[in-house]
């Protein structure tokens, strides 16, 4: 069977992802998370304030999937290796961006948050869990565009077709996540 150019990158995105998560330290993502979760409850005034503030953050990290695959587009996707300045940069300008709209929209948001509280019946549970993997997903997704820049086989990202490369690396990301998450005891 031969080996397709997609097949290939796919392969080479998934040796990353193991050798970026083969010494990943789940307890000590655990304990960073659960101690954002306390920080988050112990100023809350009340439940729905801390559910509130843990969804801000989901929200925060919702917003950089979206300038992480704009950055991987505008720069993988028309063939071109970012240097690890630019990701920096692009990524500090742009996470600071996401904090002022998310602030300046923080009411609208969290009548949304509100509404859909009552309606699911959102429990501590599922809204630090979400958290939790939102949060891991970033992280991921990150480390993996910083970590696939400086390999000297880097040019291999290039060789599929884009779109389908980001829908692989995003399962990855899921996965990986996944199975961090559920090795953690959060509450």
């Amino acid at each position: 069977m031969e080996n397709t150019a997609q097949q290939q990158v796919n392969r080479y995105i998934e040796i990353l992802f193991a050798r970026l998560t083969a010494k990943a330290d789940v307890k000590q993502f655990e304990q960073i998370i659960k101690n954002n979760v306390q920080a988050k409850k112990s100023s809350a005034k009340d439940e729905v304030d801390y559910f509130d503030r843990l969804m801000l953050n989901i929200t925060y990290f919702v917003e950089n999937k979206a300038v992480w695959n704009k950055m991987m587009q505008e720069t993988y996707g028309r063939g071109q290796v970012p240097k690890i300045s630019y990701i920096e940069s692009e990524t500090m300008a742009q996470q600071m961006r996401i904090r002022q709209a998310i602030g300046e929209k923080m009411n609208d948001y969290t009548k949304l948050f509100h509404s859909q509280y009552k309606a699911l019946q959102v429990t501590e549970e599922d809204v630090v869990y979400d958290y939790a993997y939102a949060s891991v997903e970033h992280s991921l997704r990150y480390d993996f565009l910083t970590y696939v820049t400086i390999q000297k086989d880097v040019q291999e990202l290039l060789a599929g077709e884009f779109e389908e490369t980001l829908r692989v690396i995003d399962g990855y990301v899921a996965y990986h996540a996944d199975q961090a998450v559920n090795q953690m005891a959060l509450l």
